[in-house]
């Protein structure tokens, strides 16, 4: 009967001997691939070679800083996920390093074996607690693709992140209504006194007054006209525009590296987000105006003709409706008027698709407005009154 294999990564009978005039040690060593591989090493006695072939044979089972273990760090399991992601856009590179730095903070020094689900739930009440829903969500979702790559390494038995429960979204709380028609009407009047320079100034106020070069009016029409995001708006190039078939293609967005720097990403938001886009005649008239004028390869450029950064804008923005009834406004609240309008004309479907959502269901949470209506019980409740 053939005498069974070693056990995986484990060694046979250290033998000593004299190989070379030099007291040797010889083991047979059952590698991590099956193989059974002789090992030797010789030392001044054969003692001393023994010892020094045990080491050997210990070193060759201790783990490379490549591996994950079980007495690996939260922290190390962190850095090894982020390396193993692959191709992130810069934004999101951010968001889960951020999250990342909670982790840290909280469970970075847990060994893996340590991580029981009791203790990793606490740790998503208290995120949730002291940052918010939101950091909280996007904790739990890194912590549990962090678990996920230490299981497939064999670190941990099972993933404990799938018995933790999502951080409960607090009670939601009603959110202020799209802008209607009159508000809309109202805002873009303020904006083309705002980049003339002619709104209403203070008393005594006699500063001369000269055109701004915020397009205000023209970015808010390309809003209302397409829904487009504010970094996909900055990012639009003339060569994403047809003013002859009317069509405008969104393929771009202003991304944000993880140094915080603002830059031209070749790709949206999400794959739904890279969509073509009807122009509505007005956003068309408006679009050639600017086209003669154009020097710059932005529809909408900063005013050296470069890269128009968001917080620019958004602070222009701000600076035109203070002091006015719109203060408050922005241009996320206009992209919600234009999926109410839409859905109200072609069904949230089309809005979806129109503001470049991959589930509709994110359309019909947080952008098309809907009142719920109770019954028709006007006729049935008059009956109380006689």
């Amino acid at each position: 009967m053939a005498r069974p294999p070693l056990e995986l990564e484990t060694w046979g009978k250290i033998r000593r001997t004299t190989i070379g005039g030099k007291p040797t040690a010889v083991a047979n060593y059952r590698d991590s691939d099956g193989i059974t591989r002789r090992m030797q090493r010789d030392g001044r006695t054969p003692a001393e070679a023994e010892r020094n072939l045990i080491r050997a044979l210990k070193a060759r089972l201790a783990p490379s800083s490549e591996d994950l273990t079980s007495a690996t760090t939260i922290s190390e399991l962190a850095v090894k996920w982020i390396d193993s992601r692959g191709r992130l856009a810069e934004g999101s590179i951010r968001t889960y390093r951020n999250a990342i730095k909670h982790i840290d903070r909280g469970l970075g020094s847990v060994r893996l074996q340590e991580a029981t689900v009791p203790k990793l739930d606490r740790f998503i009440i208290a995120v949730a607690s002291s940052s918010g829903h939101g950091i909280a969500s996007t904790v739990h979702v890194v912590l549990r693709g962090m678990f996920a790559l230490a299981a497939r390494h064999g670190a941990v038995r099972t993933n404990p992140m799938i018995d933790v429960p999502k951080p409960e979204r607090p009670k939601r709380v009603r959110r202020a209504a799209a802008p209607d028609v009159t508000v809309v009407r109202g805002i873009r009047a303020r904006f083309a006194e705002w980049d003339a320079g002619t709104e209403p100034r203070p008393e005594g106020d006699r500063r001369r007054r000269l055109p701004r070069a915020s397009a205000l009016l023209d970015t808010t029409d390309m809003i209302i006209g397409t829904g487009m995001r504010t970094g996909e708006l900055l990012a639009l190039k003339w060569d994403a525009v047809n003013l002859t078939e009317r069509l405008v293609t969104i393929r771009r967005t202003v991304g944000q590296d993880r140094n915080e720097r603002f830059f031209v990403q070749e790709f949206t938001k999400t794959d739904a987000g890279y969509r073509e886009l009807e122009l509505p005649a007005e956003v068309v008239e408006m679009l050639l105006r600017r086209r003669v004028d154009s020097h710059s390869e932005f529809v909408f450029p900063s005013a050296v003709g470069t890269l128009r950064l968001p917080p620019n804008y958004r602070t222009s923005w701000r600076a035109a409706l203070a002091s006015t009834p719109y203060a408050g406004v922005t241009p996320k609240s206009f992209r919600k008027t234009v999926a109410t309008v839409v859905r109200d004309a072609l069904g949230i479907e089309a809005a979806k698709e129109q503001l470049g959502h991959e589930d509709k269901k994110t359309t019909e949470a947080h952008y098309a407005d809907e009142v719920h209506r109770g019954p028709a019980t006007a006729g049935v409740l008059s009956k109380l009154f006689t």
